[in-house]
């Protein structure tokens, strides 16, 4: 993907003060300019799971990252969870904003529902 950029100054400025008797021709020089950005491949996007019928008995993961004051409301939510389904498995996980494969892939065999949540 090529754009076309506005050069600095400070490039224009040399170049347009090049003597006139210079032995060097100014429209022979190509300036070939980068987006320093970078070009970046998205992965393939993956459709949402298909939703839980009904958690009555299931297994629900709740992650957060153990930022302060997080624990009383993944507190909260675990107690209203346990009342409105008593028969309820509630497994509590945590760790750096990235869970990583190996996190991923463990809450993933042990719940059947899952509650991320990230604080700042």
């Amino acid at each position: 993907m090529k754009k076309t950029i506005l050069l600095i100054s400070t490039l224009l400025f040399s170049a347009a003060c090049q003597p006139a008797d210079s032995d060097s021709d100014i429209s022979e020089v190509t300036l070939q300019v980068l987006n320093p950005r970078g070009e970046i491949t998205l992965p393939p996007v993956s459709p949402p799971s298909s939703r839980i019928p009904d958690l009555k008995g299931k297994t629900i993961g709740l992650y957060w990252n153990e930022k302060p004051g997080g624990i009383h409301f993944w507190n909260g939510i675990e107690q209203l969870l346990k009342e409105k389904l008593p028969n309820t498995t509630v497994l509590r996980y945590s760790g750096a904003f990235d869970l990583g494969d190996e996190l991923a892939a463990k809450i993933a065999k042990e719940t059947d529902a899952f509650l991320y949540g990230v604080g700042d």
